[in-house]
């Protein structure tokens, strides 16, 4: 299949003569959106982590195409940057579909019903047909709502959307004979910058985020091909290997620990009284090269935040907790014991940063004379004084040129298609939750205020994602939650599944825009993402929803290997604003670590909005001719920044910190030593860089490096995931020896 427009002149005049959405972009597409749907349902089952993947979509798409002879002839065409944009747009939209669509979360949560506990409701597991029709229902929202949203935040407002301006980095090194960027300087392609969320770079949201595209300039800009660094990474035979050597390694690790379990929790620190600490305590290590890959992603910030979190969830609030009486059964049982207790704990934490952070976006976005700002879908006028870069990267955007106009209407998303294929999903949404769960369960008008409610929340995540590169849909979900307990008090199906309807619309289109920021980059056609995103997104129903099926029928969910922490917080919420019941002894503690994290997180939401100002100022400056003076003296001006603004970024992240809470030890002690490797890496290339005239180029090259060494380690344990999975639902795959595990293998014992 062949966009049809995409022949034709873009809207920047210049020509485009090859097809986007072709036979080999969407086929090759699917097959790497395959891998990361299963590994994202293999890590949110496991920790409740997911990621888009865009870049190494993008990155093992090319690979493929380059590799495979039936996708490279010269009949097919030169591969160009468009196609990998909707390549990379399919496999994330199929990627992200477990999440979408409440596989890790809400799903579980379902099953997890108990009548004894929930007023007589009773537990709804969803196989076959019933979740193939659930899936559908959910799958297709967040599409049809980032379209309408794309022209005010990308072409108007010209958000940052910090993962997708680096994906479009990545894509453009990819193709670096014939990519060219949108608004780039080749001046100023890193911009180091001090105080809050600066002065170390891998510890940014995205590692190559840090290193994406200038924002002193206005100009178009094709990069270099003698400009080798990055080339020598990407297209010579480095960071191929190390890819393929990442990979490798990874996936044979992964199974080696179905073969011999105790790999998978090594009871490392059973060495210390009371030499128990694995079975009984959670403490044990698993020195898992996927978590590590996480870690190195994340970034040393949250991964100390996150290990913090540990220590005070695991080693002090569980012991206190199962020694105080408030727990009767063992530490590690999440319904009786301590496990269960600590969970409460993080959904504190984690749901009053998370509601802070979203109320601060909402005030500084909303100012006397200019209310439902954050709201606005107008299209016309000039960009607000609001358009802003995202200040926690060191480098964007820059302004888009007076004279830009969007895309020209034959190479937008037909209107009609998008209008009627909203209709048409709210009908069968309507009708399938009717089927599902009939009116006892969710009255209709509850589904359609949930859907209503869904694209009011998607805008306050793009909003955030354009901004900070953060979706708070864990937010957005309590919001959703809280407002469903009024309209259908007392009934947890029904808050459960109105909830679903709501993160889906906001975590898909959030995603989805970051897709069409990469597109907008490189002059990709939105018609043609538009399509694949539907694709990737009916592909993933399918894909997704088999997943989930064969992991609930090899493994019990939840259990030690697949303990679906997510789908605990979600019920856990429910319960509490359906009947008020916590647990006991938590009332305190639930106050206490809600009230400092509000205010940490106050902090932190305040120093961001306050950058947010800088660059928008700093913007207008621009715009308006008034920056004459050179880089450095513009660098100064900007490390002049108070002392409580420093101060404030070592603080804690109050989700990450939820999150080592929510986790067993082990997943966070890999991803800590993940955040160490990033800065040793970040700090070693500093020292040798020194102030070469390169450095700029040097660092974005190792930069990338160690993203495709963290890729490799990620999506080898999907891969070998996807192994165990299958060998342990045809029986040929089990452990050979249970030698050395004391508790928390894995289930292989």
């Amino acid at each position: 299949m062949v966009e049809p427009s995409s022949s034709t002149q873009p809207s920047d005049g210049h020509s485009n003569s090859h097809p986007e959405l072709t036979g080999r972009a969407i086929i090759v597409g699917l097959g790497c959106g395959v891998l990361i749907c299963f590994t994202n349902c293999y890590f949110g089952l496991q920790s409740s982590w997911i990621s888009m993947s865009s870049m190494q979509a993008a990155l093992i798409g090319y690979g493929l195409i380059q590799l495979l002879p039936w996708t490279s002839s010269t009949s097919a065409g030169r591969f160009t940057p468009q196609e990998n944009v909707v390549l990379q747009t399919t496999a994330v939209a199929m990627g992200s579909m477990p999440l979408t669509v409440g596989l890790i979360g809400i799903v579980p949560a379902l099953l997890q019903i108990r009548p004894e506990r929930d007023n007589g409701a009773m537990p709804i597991r969803l196989d076959g047909s019933d979740l193939l029709l659930w899936s559908a229902a959910l799958s297709l929202f967040g599409v049809f709502f980032a379209v309408p949203l794309r022209k005010k935040v990308i072409v108007k407002e010209r958000l940052t959307f910090p993962s997708g301006t680096a994906t479009a980095h990545l894509i453009s090194v990819l193709h670096r004979s014939t990519a060219t960027l949108r608004r780039t300087s080749p001046e100023r392609t890193i911009r180091r910058r001090h105080g809050p969320g600066a002065g170390h770079p891998e510890e940014q949201q995205s590692l190559l985020g840090s290193a994406s595209l200038s924002s002193s300039s206005q100009n178009y800009r094709t990069i270099d091909p003698e400009d080798a660094s990055e080339d020598d990474v990407l297209q010579g035979d480095l960071g191929w290997k190390t890819l393929l050597a990442s990979f490798a390694v990874s996936i044979t690790f992964t199974i080696s620990s179905a073969l011999f379990p105790v790999l998978y929790a090594i009871p490392l620190f059973d060495v210390l009284p009371p030499h128990n600490l694995a079975a009984k305590w959670g403490w044990y290590f698993t020195p898992s090269l996927s978590y590590v890959g996480q870690g190195i992603i994340m970034g040393l910030h949250t991964t100390a935040s996150m290990i913090a979190g540990a220590i005070f969830g695991w080693a002090f609030l569980s012991p206190l907790a199962h020694h105080s009486g408030w727990t009767e059964g063992q530490p590690m049982n999440a319904e009786t014991g301590s496990k269960g207790w600590i969970l409460w704990i993080s959904l504190a934490i984690m749901t009053s940063e998370s509601l802070i952070g979203l109320l601060v976006l909402v005030l500084t976005e909303t100012k006397v004379g200019d209310i439902g700002k954050i709201f606005s879908l107008g299209k016309t006028g000039s960009p607000p004084h609001g358009s802003s870069e995202n200040a926690q990267q060191s480098a964007g955007t820059s302004v888009v040129p007076a004279g830009e106009v969007d895309e020209p209407p034959h190479r937008l998303p037909p209107p009609p298609a998008v209008i009627g294929g909203l209709v048409l999903s709210s009908c069968f949404a309507l009708f399938v939750m009717w089927y599902l769960f009939g009116v006892e369960g969710i009255e209709p008008y509850t589904t359609l205020l949930a859907i209503l409610l869904a694209f009011a929340l998607s805008i306050l995540a793009v909003r955030s994602l354009g901004q900070t590169d953060l979706n708070p849909v864990n937010g957005l979900g309590k919001i959703s939650q809280l407002i469903f307990a009024v309209l259908q008090p007392h009934n947890l199906t029904a808050n459960l599944v109105a909830g679903a309807l709501s993160e889906a619309g906001a975590m898909s289109s959030g995603e989805l825009m970051q897709d069409f920021k990469a597109g907008h980059l490189l002059r990709a056609s939105p018609r043609a993402q538009f399509y694949g995103q539907l694709i990737g997104s009916i592909g993933g129903v399918f894909v997704s929803s088999f997943a989930y099926q064969l992991y609930l029928k090899v493994y019990e969910i939840p259990s030690p290997s697949f303990p679906a922490p997510a789908s605990q917080q979600w019920l856990n919420f429910a319960r509490l604003i359906s009947d008020g019941t916590i647990p006991k002894g938590s009332k305190g503690w639930l106050i206490g670590c809600s009230v400092v994290f509000a205010v940490t997180g106050s902090i932190k939401a305040l120093v961001q909005a306050r950058e947010l100002e800088r660059g928008r100022q700093d913007k207008a400056a621009r715009r308006a001719g008034a920056t004459g003076r050179d880089t450095d003296a513009d660098e100064d001006e900007k490390a002049t920044v108070p002392t409580w603004e420093t101060f404030a970024y070592y603080l804690p992240s109050g989700v990450a910190f939820a999150v080592g809470i929510l986790n067993t030890p082990n997943f966070s002690i890999a991803r800590f030593l993940g955040g160490l490797i990033s800065y040793w890496w970040t700090r070693r290339q500093q020292r040798r860089q020194g102030a070469s005239s390169n450095s700029a180029s040097s660092q974005s090259s190792s930069k990338i490096l160690i993203i495709i060494l963290a890729s490799g380690f990620v999506l080898g344990e999907g891969a070998g995931s996807i192994v165990n999975l299958f060998g342990k639902s045809f029986g040929f795959l089990g452990s050979v020896t249970c030698a050395g595990c004391r508790g928390s293998c894995g289930g292989g014992c």
